[in-house]
């Protein structure tokens, strides 16, 4: 859930600006902690994360490493618990914990 709160004079565009590098942010911090949390043994897998834009405020990290599955099913002892999990709960407290600046 995002929650802003706004006082004084609205300026649209300034919070549109706002909310539009919130967005960036977190999908660069997304990106970067899944990569942290990928085990390595060749590093490929940690290589293949990719972020590709899907419009205003929408964006995507991805991987396309055959294996990725498995490793996201817990199959190497470096990330028992898979990535995307970890990575969620990582970016949704950061998330939480970050105010929009003017």
């Amino acid at each position: 859930m995002f929650q802003a709160r706004l006082a004084g004079k609205l300026n649209l565009k300034e919070v549109e600006r706002s909310v539009d590098r919130l967005i960036q942010d977190v999908s660069k911090e997304t990106l970067k902690v899944a990569k942290a949390n990928t085990p390595i043994r060749s590093g490929r897998a940690r290589k293949a994360w990719t972020n590709t834009s899907k419009g205003p405020g929408l964006f995507e990290v991805q991987n396309s490493v055959p294996y990725i599955e498995q490793l996201e099913k817990g199959r190497s002892k470096q990330a028992p618990r898979g990535i995307t999990k970890p990575t969620v709960r990582t970016i949704t407290g950061d998330i939480k914990n970050r105010r929009l600046t003017r």
